[in-house]
C-alpha cells in the first residue's frame, strides 16, 4: 500500500544496482542489512524498505496477459524493464527519477489511475490546475470503484494524498514550494532513453498522459 513508502529514490537506486550485479532478492536485502547500504540509524525499516524497492522493480515487467494487450513480445518487455533497472541504478539523476516515477506507476493501481485520468487528461487539455479539491475527490472516486480501497480508514486515505502529491512533485509533474506553484502541473520532459524504453513496453497511453501530447 502506498501510505509511507515515498519516492525512496536513495534506496532504489542501491537496490536496482545490487540487481544489475545479479544478486538474488534475499542477497539485496542481506548486503542492505549487514552493510548499512540505507545509512539508517537502526536496521528496523531496512528489511521492508529493501523488499518494497525489489517489488516495484518486478512490477515493472509487465505479465503474459498485459503484454498480449498492449502488442508487444514478453521478451522484449523483460529486457525493457532491466533496461529501466539499469537506468535506475546508473543513470543521470532524471533518469533514475522517471525511472523510479515508472515502478511506481507499475506497483499501484492508484498511482497510475491518478496519472493516466487525472494528470493525463488536464495535461492533454492544457488544464494545469490540481488542487487539494481535485486530489480529494480523485480519493473519493478511487475508493469507491476500487473494493479493496473502500476499506481504507480515514487517516490512511490521508496519507496516501500525502504520498500521491509527494511522488508527483518529486517526478517533476507539480511545483515545488508551498504556493500556488505547488498546486499547477506541469507536463513531462521525458529523457530520451527512459521514453524510447516505455515505447518498447507498449506505454504509448502513459508517454501521452505524462507529457501531454499525443504519440504514435
Amino acid at each position: 500500500m502506498l501510505t509511507r513508502e515515498q519516492f525512496l529514490p536513495h534506496e532504489m537506486r542501491i537496490v536496482a544496482a545490487l540487481r544489475m550485479q545479479g544478486a538474488s532478492d534475499e542477497q539485496v536485502i542481506v548486503r542492505v542489512k549487514s552493510e548499512n547500504l540505507f545509512q539508517y540509524p537502526t536496521e528496523r525499516m531496512v528489511a521492508n524498505r529493501a523488499t518494497v524497492c525489489l517489488r516495484r522493480l518486478d512490477a515493472m515487467v509487465p505479465t503474459d496477459a498485459v503484454c498480449a494487450a498492449r502488442g508487444i513480445d514478453p521478451k522484449t518487455a523483460v529486457e525493457a524493464a532491466s533496461s529501466l533497472t539499469r537506468l535506475m541504478a546508473s543513470g543521470t539523476p532524471t533518469q533514475t527519477d522517471q525511472a523510479i516515477f515508472y515502478s511506481m506507476i507499475c506497483r499501484y493501481d492508484i498511482v497510475r489511475e491518478l496519472v493516466l485520468v487525472e494528470v493525463g487528461e488536464r495535461l492533454q487539455n492544457f488544464d494545469y490546475a490540481f488542487t487539494a479539491v481535485d486530489l480529494n475527490a480523485f480519493m473519493t472516486r478511487f475508493t469507491t470503484e476500487y473494493p479493496d480501497a473502500a476499506r481504507w480508514t480515514e487517516a490512511t486515505v490521508k496519507c496516501i494524498k500525502g504520498s500521491l502529491r509527494q511522488t508527483l512533485r518529486h517526478a517533476g509533474l507539480i511545483g515545488e514550494g508551498q504556493g500556488p506553484e505547488s498546486e499547477r502541473l506541469s507536463p513531462l520532459f521525458l529523457d530520451f532513453d527512459v521514453e524510447r524504453v516505455l515505447v518498447q513496453l507498449g506505454e504509448q497511453s502513459l508517454i501521452a498522459a505524462l507529457t501531454g501530447r499525443a504519440v504514435m
